[in-house]
């Protein structure tokens, strides 16, 4: 029977920073997938080895493989493609995901196809009608290939460039659940279990985000701000109840951004005994707002801080102030929702004096955690565009390494010697 293969290729680094969660992406794509009667899947490889991954591809005998790829899993990606290709020469490679998106002929030069953007249906469709006419890459040519939004396949003697789409919300209310049924779910509730004493996992309740912040790159569900239905967001948190985990991560980039949206979670929330955390803006929130979310179980917000400068936040485009997030802070503070505050240092154009008030603003905050990063042109950002990045071979692997990859006026051993000093400030503060 034919078959579909889906690869998260991240195997796990134990950095001190993970934060591991069944990859949504590829569980919303084998949803799709099985929807349409197609045998699929899914291969996460968070818990696994290299070789088990081989192993794993090699008894399923896959018509398909699609990969997903990120900024940090380019390495991952290319080896596990070239792998396939070398193991079972007759399974159809595709790539999916952020960066194939920002670089699809990039990819296309390791996969015989390239998905940019939103795919939920144009990836499954294509699976189904390539599968049922029995196609090879050689004649995919047979298939409709204009009706596939978002495909990229510049090889075989083809030219397709379709471009990319993302679903009104209409269109997102008649989507399967995300198909969780292939995760190591004992695996990823003991990492959880161990850290913080509760089994998390990640929802996606809203799509897109309307702001142009600067460093931010948001490739796949671009601009446009969609709400999906919060029947199926709901059937979903009943779902992952029954699967064994007790708290949520809300993944959403502008979760607070609909105070409609919001309210409407918080009041559907409350009384589940369900914890939940989520990213916040440091701005249009209010306490009404935050004490219903205490109600409703949040446990703790992460805001993009950013910078104690107001200078520095105007060349970030953040479109907020330091009073906005300071505000944004006590409120949810004096609501007992434990804050998290992001911060970016060594921005281009920033100066000593406004990274000093970056950790002051940071060491004189109510917060419960605080991160320093420097600038990472992501592709697909404005700071990308500005400053280019690494060559095209490299793989941005790092986990919160306070590392330059571009040339910059700071001093990265003093930028690791003061976020230290602060760190430890702030330590022994708490």
């Amino acid at each position: 029977m034919p078959r579909v293969a889906l690869v998260f290729p991240y195997f796990r680094t134990r950095s001190l920073t993970e934060m591991l969660f069944p990859p949504l992406g590829i569980a919303t794509l084998a949803g799709q997938l099985r929807k349409l009667g197609v045998e699929t899947r899914v291969f996460d490889a968070t818990f696994a080895t290299f070789e088990a991954l081989r192993a794993d591809l090699l008894s399923y005998e896959p018509d398909i493989v699609g990969i997903s790829a990120m900024v940090s899993l380019t390495g991952n990606t290319l080896r596990v493609a070239e792998m396939v290709r070398s193991s079972l020469p007759g399974s159809l490679l595709v790539a999916g995901g952020p960066l194939p998106t920002v670089f699809p002929r990039r990819f296309a030069a390791h996969f015989d196809v390239v998905f940019r953007g939103e795919a939920d249906l144009s990836f499954p469709r294509f699976c189904q009608e390539y599968l049922d006419r029995g196609s090879s890459a050689q004649t995919m040519g047979e298939l409709p290939l204009d009706t596939y939004g978002g495909l990229f396949v510049p090889n075989h003697g083809l030219q397709v460039d379709n471009p990319t789409v993302h679903y009104a919300e209409s269109e997102l209310q008649s989507f399967p659940l995300p198909d969780r049924s292939d995760f190591d779910h004992a695996a990823y509730q003991d990492v959880w279990l161990r850290a913080t004493g509760s089994k998390v996992t990640s929802i996606l309740a809203t799509l897109g985000c309307p702001f142009g912040c600067d460093f931010c790159s948001k490739p796949v569900f671009g601009n446009v701000f969609r709400r999906r239905g919060l029947d199926a967001v709901f059937a979903e948190i009943e779902q992952i109840r029954d699967l064994g985990y007790d708290g949520l991560w809300i993944a959403d980039d502008t979760f607070t951004m609909s105070l409609p949206h919001l309210h409407e979670f918080c009041r559907r929330m409350a009384g589940r005994q369900m914890s939940w955390s989520c990213l916040s803006r440091a701005n249009g929130i209010d306490a009404a707002t935050v004490r219903l979310m205490k109600r409703a179980g949040c446990r703790r917000v992460y805001l993009g801080l950013e910078s104690g400068s107001q200078a520095t936040l105007e060349l970030m485009n953040k479109q907020v102030t330091v009073d906005d997030g300071v505000r944004t802070v006590q409120l949810y503070r004096e609501a007992g929702i434990e804050v998290a505050g992001f911060f970016i240092v060594g921005y281009p154009g920033e100066t000593v004096s406004s990274i000093e008030q970056t950790f002051s603003l940071a060491l004189s905050l109510p917060l419960d955690e605080i991160s320093f990063n420097v600038p990472y042109p992501l592709p697909g950002s404005l700071l990308f565009a500005r400053l280019g990045g690494p060559d095209d071979g490299a793989d941005w692997h790092e986990e919160n390494e306070v590392t330059f990859v571009y040339r910059s006026e700071f001093d990265t051993d003093w930028l690791r010697r003061r976020i230290a000093e602060t760190m430890t400030a702030f330590a022994s503060r708490r």
